[in-house]
């Protein structure tokens, strides 16, 4: 049995908690491997062809550890950053399991608690971009820039806005492995540029409503945003299977750079 422990979650300000990310945002986004592993090699690859092995990477919005984990196990120094204190309890048990050393940090993606130049290497995945107003969401951006070391990574994974508004559904449900339904509403906000987002979960006779809004950029917005914090980018694909960046590209994932 392996020596090595998580540490303790490190308790910083975390001002902004929605109930979305709660106790039940586990059971209604189940994630199987055929999802998560082509996501982790992926990474794998990208961080070990621009960063050292041993590189510090710091998972902005970690949630539950699914990719730092993993990450974590394949040697890269992974330290976790999420608002949300009961995935971060989950992250923490899920490496302890694997025996992996995970430091997890509770705080604000837009306030991070570190100090400049701390990071080889900095991921945002699943979307876990756009959830504040413009001004809050490159400060974020702004964030990464200065915990990056010269020369630093950025990795930045969000929906396909083109696609996304293709083939969004205004209304559709599933029925999750234990028998509970799940309703989803999904309107968009064409002046903002933000979908809203609300579930009904139906179990039994009781039901929840889980509601969020997330503002999408166009890939030629995100640019700018990156540019504008001094992060260039210098790989774009579709998706973690290395798809083109089409118009029907299911995601968009950014690799910038921090100028040396």
């Amino acid at each position: 049995m392996s020596s090595r422990r998580v540490r303790p979650i490190e308790e910083t300000e975390a001002a902004w908690v929605p109930e979305y990310f709660g106790e039940e945002y586990l059971r209604l986004y189940q994630f199987p491997p055929s999802r998560t592993d082509p996501e982790v090699a992926f990474l794998t690859e990208a961080l070990s062809a621009r960063i050292p092995l041993d590189g510090r990477v710091l998972d902005l919005g970690c949630g539950q550890g699914r990719h730092a984990i993993p990450l974590a196990r394949h040697g890269f120094h992974v330290i976790g950053l999420d608002v949300q204190a009961n995935l971060l309890t989950v992250a923490a048990r899920r490496a302890r399991d694997a025996e992996v050393d995970l430091p997890l940090v509770r705080g604000d993606m837009r306030r991070l608690p570190f100090a400049d130049g701390s990071f080889d290497a900095v991921l945002c995945l699943f979307s876990a971009f756009g959830y504040f107003a413009d001004e809050e969401n490159a400060r974020v951006l702004a964030e990464v820039a200065r915990a990056l070391k010269p020369g630093g990574w950025f990795v930045l994974d969000v929906a396909n806005r083109d696609a996304l508004l293709r083939h969004a559904q205004p209304r559709s449900w599933k029925r999750l492995p234990d028998g509970a339904l799940v309703i989803t509403t999904w309107r968009w906000d064409v002046w903002a540029g933000r979908y809203m987002h609300e579930q009904v979960l139906v179990d039994g006779d009781q039901q929840r409503r889980f509601s969020h809004s997330v503002r999408v950029y166009t890939c030629t917005e995100l640019r700018e945003l990156l540019r504008e914090v001094g992060l260039t980018v210098t790989d774009a694909v579709g998706g973690f299977r290395g798809e083109a960046l089409e118009l029907d590209a299911p995601r968009l994932v950014l690799i910038a750079q921090r100028a040396s």
